[in-house]
């Protein structure tokens, strides 16, 4: 059996102390690290957005925070793929330096006044201040950097004039992918601005592009439109209900849908009525039913029919007067009966009869008279005329009865006359049916022989009278 070695006592002593020592130095080398790891630096164990800036100062850690957010790489994506890639310096993405320095300031004072012994990791998010050139943003996301392919252009929402159904319509608007530049800009600026706040330092960034970037339709199917299609199609519906009835006494025209659907123009979103077939349908009214100064047939008490060149008496439609009216009634969208408008009417009629049974009647070679109301002969009666001489000779014509008076004085400068009458019935230049006292008989050939007068129809009292009692101011006559 052999002999165990004993350690003497003055060697344990030396190993203890040998051990001792080497903790000793472990301690005060460690307390050295911390000391020397936590004094003017921001600590051990600290991330500010994920990024490690462990021991080190103010100045280095920020210059390590402004680089790694400048050379952060932004990526635009679109349709799934990526289209184009810069970094945040080539976008004129900067953190505002002095800004920067303050918060490291202060977050190294916290930390120094919360120092531990066993530091524990910790990430800060600190307040921080971006810088933008805008011009270099600008410049940085012209649409050329998008690629070069073929990109469509938004097409706005539109009311259209279907002519199959007859009606507008709306077609909606269209999204293109043709890129706004100032819509892309807002776009990046609001995505990376919601980025930063969780994401400062990250090494990459994604921008996926979509309707938030692209030019778009200046006009949308809205309810503004829809009202506008819905009045434009009540329009419409009015034109093509409406009809004009014309009155002609008993006598009618009418201007159906039909025709009036004819004359609907279209022009975009204006409706409006081809006015050259208006006014084309508004003269041949005229020229079927206007009587006035176009020669006159008149079918006399004798049976025969004579021409009357001088129509002063009738009707004539205002064509101007009747378009504006009837672009009117146009619009109404309702079954309109009426007169046309007239810039001359006279006192009644039946179609293109303008005297309807109810004038009266001269003839001057017979020196005779008639009086016809609603197609009855009231009277007739002898008279006498104009002498058949320059400037005395009774017109021939047709007139109205332009008034009448009772009593009423006549009077002539130029033939030297001042005569008074009961009954005075004017109907051009002068001349007038009128009762005359001072002539002696009526009728033959007295108007030849020196009775004849300037140019009035003298009438006995008695029929002068009738004849005032029964018509008034625009009754017809017709002198022959």
């Amino acid at each position: 059996m052999s002999e165990e070695k004993k350690i003497s006592k003055k060697t344990l002593k030396i190993i203890l102390g040998v051990c001792v020592g080497a903790v000793v130095a472990l301690v005060v080398g460690f307390f050295a690290y911390i000391h020397v790891a936590d004094t003017n630096t921001l600590g051990r164990k600290i991330t500010i957005y994920g990024l490690d800036v462990s021991k080190l100062g103010v100045e280095d850690a920020k210059q390590k925070i402004l680089t790694t957010f400048q050379d952060k790489k932004i990526v635009f994506k679109e349709n799934g793929a990526d289209v184009y890639s810069l970094t945040l310096k080539d976008l004129g993405y900067s953190l505002d330096e002095n800004d920067l320095t303050t918060q490291l300031t202060e977050l190294q004072k916290k930390r120094e006044a919360n120092r531990k012994i066993f530091a524990e990791q910790e990430n800060v998010n600190i307040s921080y201040k971006v810088n933008k050139d805008a011009e270099q943003e600008k410049s940085a996301l012209t649409a050329d950097h998008f690629g070069d392919r073929e990109r469509t252009s938004s097409t706005n929402a539109s009311i259209q004039y279907d002519d199959a159904k007859k009606e507008f319509t709306i077609t909606s608007e269209v999204q293109g992918d043709e890129i706004d530049e100032s819509r892309l800009m807002s776009f990046v600026d609001q995505t990376l601005d919601a980025d930063f706040t969780s994401a400062l330092l990250d090494a990459e960034a994604d921008i996926t592009m979509g309707t938030e970037c692209y030019q778009l339709p200046d006009v949308s199917a809205d309810e503004k439109m829809q009202n506008k299609l819905t009045s434009l199609n009540d329009q419409l519906d009015k034109y093509r209900s409406t009809t004009v009835t014309y009155t002609f006494g008993e006598s009618t025209e009418v201007l159906d849908s039909q025709t009036i659907d004819s004359w609907i123009t279209i022009d975009g979103e204006n409706i409006g009525i081809d006015q050259e077939a208006a006014k084309a349908y508004i003269q041949n009214l005229a020229n079927t039913y206007n009587t006035i100064y176009v020669p006159r047939t008149f079918h006399t008490s004798y049976g025969n029919d004579v021409t009357i060149s001088g129509n002063e008496y009738g009707f004539q439609i205002d064509q101007d007067g009747e378009l504006a009216q009837l672009l009117e009634d146009l619009k109404s969208g309702t079954a309109v009966s009426r007169d046309p408008v007239y810039s001359i009417q006279g006192m009644q009629r039946n179609g293109t009869d303008d005297l309807a049974g109810s004038y009266i009647e001269v003839s001057l070679d017979n020196q005779h008279l008639w009086l016809y109301k609603d197609g009855a002969l009231v009277t007739e009666t002898d008279i006498v005329s104009g002498a058949p001489t320059k400037g005395r000779e009774t017109y021939r014509g047709a007139w109205p009865i332009a008034y009448k008076a009772s009593p009423f004085e006549l009077s002539s400068e130029e033939y030297g006359y001042n005569v008074k009458v009961n009954y005075w019935m004017p109907f051009v230049y002068g001349q007038g049916l009128h009762d005359a006292s001072w002539q002696s008989s009526f009728g033959g050939n007295r108007y030849k022989s020196g009775a004849g007068s300037h140019g009035c129809i003298n009438l006995p009292e008695d029929q002068a009278a009738l004849i005032y009692n029964t018509i008034d101011g625009g009754y017809p006559i017709i002198i022959y």
